[in-house]
């Protein structure tokens, strides 16, 4: 988000003095208990909660939806490389994704229906730092945001 709208806008958005958890998913409870009216959370865990009956809903930004991370990979001098790339290569299947989907995350595969209302990946725009970016910009934004929200 730094690098779409600057350090200024989390500046501005300080001045409203934000809730500010130690969990993404901490949102979906705020709204779920009418703290807060608006929030940005995981798409997996509001959906969840919405199928429910909770009155939350997805909305995906325009100008791009931050990319989270959340790599896999198999683990240099494995006992069983084989194995793990047969794990590797079931996560990327469909039938993964289907089991994904069933518990609201948004599936990979594009023959997989995103779960009810979510979009499905090729639909939403994505912000994407690059492996560069990612070195060097997390360090520099959890200063930033310490110096900031003081948090």
């Amino acid at each position: 988000m730094r690098k779409l709208y600057g350090w200024e806008f989390f500046e501005k958005l300080e001045k409203n003095k934000p809730q500010i958890g130690r969990s993404i998913n901490d949102t979906v409870t705020a709204m779920n208990a009418g703290e807060r009216q608006v929030a940005a959370g995981a798409d997996g865990s509001t959906l969840f909660s919405a199928s429910r009956g909770n009155p939350l809903a997805t909305s995906y930004p325009t100008d791009g939806s931050v990319l989270i991370i959340a790599p896999s990979s198999i683990m240099k001098g494995t006992k069983h490389p084989n194995a793990a790339r047969l794990f590797m290569e079931y996560l990327y299947s469909v039938e993964a994704s289907k089991i994904n989907a069933k518990h609201f995350a948004v599936p990979l595969r594009p023959e997989v229906p995103a779960p009810p209302g979510a979009k499905p990946v090729a639909e939403v725009k994505t912000v994407r730092p690059t492996i560069a970016e990612i070195d060097k910009g997390v360090p520099e934004v959890i200063e930033q945001w310490r110096d900031t929200f003081g948090n």
